[in-house]
């Protein structure tokens, strides 16, 4: 009887144990979840901002695009321009 009696207080202090440690994991395991939707947050702003940004330099291409093509427009050559200076008179 007095086996049993040990036996039982074993099991319940060893289950006691693993109760903690599980616990313990458990909670290591959610912080490392709420780290990681965070920085999931942020990559995702900031792949919405490099997606605007990209759309916002396909946008500028098109139109240089558009300009050559049909307006048969071009950039100067640096002897075509005329600098001004921006002196009162």
């Amino acid at each position: 009887m007095r086996n049993v009696v040990l036996m039982l207080v074993v099991s319940v202090v060893i289950s006691g144990i693993a109760v903690v440690y599980i616990r313990h994991q458990h909670r290591l395991t959610f912080i490392a979840l709420k780290d990681a939707q965070l920085q999931r947050d942020q990559l995702n702003i900031e792949w919405r901002q490099l997606l605007l940004e990209e759309s916002t330099w396909s946008v500028h291409h098109l139109v240089e695009k558009k300009a050559r093509e049909k307006l048969g427009m071009i950039t100067p050559s640096p002897n075509d321009m005329l600098i001004l200076s921006g002196r009162p008179q």
